[in-house]
């Protein structure tokens, strides 16, 4: 037997399908745990991740908290990982380990195991901090060495140099050159008795150093220096330099004392180097021997280094998930109340409904593994707080929640508009960026994305790509609208694809096209003939003009519809009749007409010449097809006539003034009616309250009149609470119907950015096509430069295929759907005011310490 409890609860649960059309049903709970008990319970719930802890100490700062001590511990834990990470990173070790094992089954360490591991720390750490130093000081003796060889080579040079320049100065001692500032007369024979300093300088530093030296000196010195071939590593930076040997003779003390003065200030290494030739050949001998001696040291001491290295990151991302999920533990426990005379302590969160057995399931668990004799108490409370939105999402609606999210969190048990986006959102994508072609190439990205999702998701990406990878889904679906519009559209790469034949034909030399009677449209989309024909882009405007009025006021009218969803979920009765009713009615009386005659002109064959068709009842008579734009407004400035140009239908005078006349009582209905009837309701509860207390009966009238007022007023405008003022609800509520009418006119024409970009995005296709491509092609000779004139138009053709259309349009297309569904479509019933639910998760919590690492 299965000794879990509710094993079918359990079962049927794993079968079931998150509800993203409301928030998940939340409940508050109460949990009072024993003291030694508390850290195994918290630790129960974080592997759980369905608990949602509210601070109940929100007037203590963190140093005045219970388990201060215990945070400040692991902090410092913390810190000693990131100084193993430091000292790893230098020494160029690869873990081979993604960042963190998130979901990996960890060992439950107990108390005595984090003491242990503490102590480990600090030993390794100790071991570290002196393996370091050792390891700078070897290195620092290594390449002082390497440098004094170079300046016992160097200035053996610099010597014999001025061996000769006393031979030269013997034989003639008033010769004059460069030296002659330094030694005059008779002093030039004593050249071989002047002092000198020797040693290396960074080559950068070089010509300051000298004119420094110069200036201070006024000139009283002789200076060699030369470069030394490879670069060095300083001895205290331990950086690798390119550097020069240098050697001054001076005369005098003072100067000497200036000089070394100068070399400190300029980071120059000074070397003792004697100046018989024998002693300079010893030490050289000396410095290779000491050479020998520490590079043995140092490569041992390295293979030591890097052993040591080596057995601490093979622990190191095991360490540092213990160390995480610990410190959360004690940030947690210091949301807890402590009671000091039951010695427990008192939790309070939120919790789904559906995860009441899992918690109570982990609360036994925690308390086997602590072996407290008293168990974990839960209780379910009953308040009056609004609760946190949780959606249960996945791997694919993630980042569609996500879109709606950055919005604003839906209100707790609202209707959530991510259910619809994963849908609509590409779909209008779809509309705007409609090419067969440049969908395709978008769909290959997102497919090697998705291909790729767990290579890359261990991977530290740039921000750029990141935004790419986690809307991967999102690029795929939009992809394949993209793709289904250029279908439609019959655009791949702006040309046209005539796949089930085309039955329009040119007779002769006639520039009209002629209408095959016998056969039938054209199968899927429009006919591949428009795409040739002269007046290619009045057709294509008027279209996607039309179909962008369709799909906005249909998309408009879905929310609003929604807006119903949440009046009877919510028992809202006046928002039912009084703002989605006339909202409704308002939007199908003008814009929903509007839509009507626009599938009405489509359908009917209008005359294009007089006399063209016999008169029938069925046809309108001789004139062409009206302006719907003239039509409507001829509708508002004369509703009772219809001119003969803008008929329609029969009837079509009499339903016009109807439905002018019923848009325009909808206004009052949305402004007047709510508010009196809540200002009806206060004061009947005014009265009732007045009543009750005369029979002293107030608080339980008091609660029963609060359950009323939240049960069937809450949310009308937020004036449920408090004292009601009729003035401020009726401006709420003038706003709000204004805001609606004038939305209606201009939500509406906000969609016709579906046609403005959609035509934007063909037209450019075009114009790359016939103005690069095919002018390059035409413009390549017939000789051998054929195949390099293609490859340069294929080349620019495709950059700006790539740059803008696939990159810069995408962009603007996935920025204006995102626009469409924040203004024009959530703001007819999505409020957005809720707070996201944020349990306490090892999941949560490693996830967001990997993507801050």
């Amino acid at each position: 037997m299965d000794s879990s409890p509710g094993f079918l609860s359990r079962f049927k649960n794993s079968f079931r399908v998150p509800d993203l059309w409301r928030s998940e049903s939340m409940q508050q709970i109460r949990l009072i745990i024993q003291f030694d008990a508390a850290r195994d319970t918290v630790d129960e719930l974080g592997n759980l991740g369905y608990v949602q802890f509210i601070d109940l100490n929100p007037d203590m700062n963190a140093t005045q908290r219970h388990f201060v001590i215990d945070v400040k511990r692991f902090d410092e834990m913390e810190r000693r990982i990131r100084f193993f990470e430091e000292q790893i990173a230098k020494a160029n070790i690869n873990t081979n380990q993604s960042l963190l094992q998130i979901n990996t089954e960890f060992d439950k360490p107990t108390k005595v195991a984090f003491d242990e591991l503490e102590a480990n720390f600090e030993n390794k750490e100790r071991e570290l901090v002196q393996m370091t130093a050792n390891q700078e000081t070897i290195d620092r003796k290594y390449n002082e060495l390497i440098e004094l060889r170079h300046v016992l080579d160097k200035d053996s040079l610099f010597l014999q140099e001025t061996e000769d320049i006393t031979e030269e100065f013997q034989r003639d001692p008033f010769a004059e050159d460069e030296r002659s500032p330094l030694f005059d007369g008779a002093q030039r024979v004593r050249i071989a008795n002047l002092g000198y300093i020797t040693g290396v300088i960074l080559r950068d530093k070089l010509q300051s150093f000298e004119r420094v030296l110069w200036r201070a000196t006024r000139g009283n010195l002789y200076m060699k220096q030369s470069e030394i071939e490879e670069p060095i590593k300083d001895p205290h930076t331990g950086e690798n330099a390119n550097k020069n040997v240098f050697m001054i003779f001076f005369q005098g003390e003072r100067i000497q004392a200036k000089i070394k003065k100068i070399c400190e200030s300029f980071g120059a290494n000074i070397y003792n180097c004697p100046r018989p030739a024998q002693e300079r050949n010893d030490m050289r001998q000396q410095v290779s021997l000491r050479l020998q001696d520490l590079e043995t040291v140092l490569h041992r001491s390295r293979e030591h280094n890097l052993k040591t290295l080596s057995d601490i990151s093979a622990n190191l991302e095991y360490w540092k998930t213990l160390v995480i999920k610990e410190k959360s533990i004690y940030h947690t426990l210091n949301l807890f109340n402590y009671d000091l005379g039951r010695k427990c302590l008192i939790a309070e969160g939120w919790c789904p409904s559906h995860a009441l057995e899992q918690i109570q399931f982990a609360l036994r668990t925690a308390t086997e593994r602590s072996r407290t004799q008293v168990p974990t108490i839960l209780s379910v409370i009953s308040t009056k707080e609004t609760p946190p939105t949780y959606f249960k999402t996945n791997k694919y609606t993630e980042a569609f929640q996500g879109i709606v999210d950055a919005y604003g969190i839906a209100n707790y048990q609202e209707v959530n508009p991510g259910v619809l986006t994963i849908v609509t959102f590409p779909f209008l994508f779809g509309v705007m960026f409609g090419d067969l072609g440049h969908g395709f190439i978008l769909l290959l990205f997102s497919l090697f994305l998705v291909w790729k999702e767990d290579a890359l998701g261990r991977t530290k990406l740039n921000e750029i790509i990141k935004i790419c990878f986690d809307g991967r889904y999102i690029i795929v679906l939009m992809s394949l609208f993209a793709m289904y519009a250029g279908l439609i559209y019959n655009e791949t790469f702006a040309i046209g694809m005539n796949l089930f034949g085309s039955n329009w034909y040119y007779e002769g030399d006639s520039e009209q096209a002629t209408w095959n009677e016998t056969g039938l449209p054209y199968l899927i989309g429009v006919d591949p003939a428009w795409k040739n024909a002269e007046n290619d882009l009045i057709f294509y405007n008027s279209l996607k003009m039309k179909l962008s009025i369709i799909l906005g006021v249909t998309q408009m009218v879905v929310g609003i519809l929604i807006s119903s969803l949440n009046a009877i979920h919510f028992k809202l009765p006046y928002n039912f009749f009084f703002e989605f009713l006339p909202q409704l009615i308002f939007m199908l009386a003008l814009f929903g007409y509007l839509s009507i005659l626009i599938i009405l002109k489509w359908s009917i064959k209008w005359r294009i010449n007089v006399g063209e068709y016999p008169k029938t009842p069925d046809l309108l008579g001789d004139n062409p097809p009206p302006s719907l734009l003239n039509l409507m407004i001829e509708m508002f400035l004369s509703p009772t006539s219809v001119p003969q140009e803008y008929h329609f239908f029969y009837g079509q005078e009499i339903i016009q003034p109807i439905l002018l006349v019923i848009a325009f009582i909808c206004v009052p209905l949305m402004l007047v009616p709510k508010p009196m009837l809540l200002k009806r309701d206060h004061e009947r509860k005014q009265a009732l309250n007045a009543h009750q207390r005369l029979m002293d009966d107030g608080p339980s009238g008091e609660v029963a009149s609060e359950a009323h007022q939240d049960g069937h007023h809450g949310g009308h405008g937020g004036h449920g609470h408090g004292e009601f003022d009729y003035g401020e609800v009726f401006v709420h509520q003038s706003i709000h119907t204004i805001e609606f009418v004038l939305g209606a006119i201009s939500n509406t024409a906000s969609y016709l950015r579906l046609w403005a970009l959609s035509l934007a995005h063909s037209e450019l296709s075009i114009v790359f096509w016939e103005m690069v491509m095919l002018k390059g092609l035409a413009a390549t000779d017939l000789g051998g430069g054929q195949f390099f004139g293609i490859f340069i138009a294929f080349s620019v053709w495709a950059a700006l295929t790539f740059g803008v259309l696939l990159i810069m349009e995408s962009l603007s297309a996935f920025l204006h759907a995102l626009r469409l569904h924040w203004v024009e479509f959530q703001n007819k019933f999505y409020k957005g005011e809720g707070y996201k639910f944020i349990p306490f998760s090892y999941k949560l919590i490693l996830e967001q310490a990997r993507e801050n690492q």
